[in-house]
């Protein structure tokens, strides 16, 4: 994309850009964001998305509709309608993510020999805070929950499940990214290494590290960047719909202060 001929807004309901990052971070984040051509809107939301544009609510609660050929969800995920079918026969209620707040050992609440973990659960930690939903806190859930089970054929307690936070990272673009790893904060290029050196270790096999290396190495020096798209024509949907590695990136519907963030560019 060429930020020069297209405008790349980024909408964000919280106050600042990647709230989960110390203040400090988010500000060099927004600036590496800013340099990369992109303008954010912290404190707003978007409120509507049409066929060639989008609403976008100010904090003042005024609706501007902007021309928009592209729009990109980026808010998250909804639970699994497992959850949505747990949550019926338990008799528990849902959040507005469709997820379902389980017990401190995993468990739905009157049921002990059913767990529950990744997206489709809510944990809260011991201050109230709940989990984030990322892929570290699903592999630890998913390695307690076997532990606890093996703990029970053994006819032993279980500990309630404890996240160890090993620290956040995030990539902006080339050469650029935050890192807030046990109070060490990195951004530039050292944090983009350190994510791409991250990203190696806990890939399975060297195969696959190796054939990543090899693909990234190729894209940094060529600049070339590759997607595999799978587009739906509208004749059959009746809405142009873009599939992402099989991950379909149409967005729900969107309604007030539920639509997070997007990203909307008009050429």
């Amino acid at each position: 994309m060429d930020t020069e001929t297209a405008r790349v807004l980024l909408v964000e309901a919280a106050d600042r850009v990647l709230p989960g990052f110390p203040e400090s971070l988010s500000r060099k984040a927004a600036r590496a964001l800013e340099q990369l051509g992109v303008t954010p809107l912290t404190g707003h939301t978007v409120v509507d998305v049409g066929a060639g544009s989008a609403a976008i609510q100010s904090p003042a609660g005024e609706v501007e509709r902007i021309g928009a050929r592209t729009a990109v969800w980026a808010a998250g995920v909804s639970a699994s309608n497992l959850a949505a079918g747990l949550g019926r026969e338990a008799g528990l209620e849902l959040d507005r993510a469709g997820r379902l707040t389980v017990r401190a050992d995993l468990t739905l609440p009157g049921h002990p020999d059913v767990f529950a973990l990744g997206d489709m659960v809510r944990v809260q930690r011991p201050d109230g805070t709940p989990l984030p939903g990322l892929a570290p806190v699903a592999m630890q859930q998913g390695r307690y929950a076997a532990s606890a089970i093996r703990r029970r054929l053994r006819n032993r307690p279980s500990r309630p499940f404890r996240y160890r936070d090993k620290g956040n990272l995030a990539t902006i673009g080339r050469s650029k990214a935050v890192a807030d790893i046990k109070g060490l904060r990195l951004s530039g290029f050292p944090a983009w290494a350190l994510w791409l050196l991250v990203h190696l270790f806990y890939l399975i096999g060297f195969q696959n590290r190796l054939l990543v290396v090899l693909r990234w190495t190729i894209s940094f020096l060529t600049r070339g960047r590759g997607a595999r798209l799978i587009i739906t024509s509208a004749e059959q949907t009746g809405v142009q719909q873009a599939t992402v590695n099989g991950a379909s990136a149409t967005p729900p519907p969107l309604s007030g202060r539920e639509a997070k963030a997007a990203l909307t560019a008009a050429g």
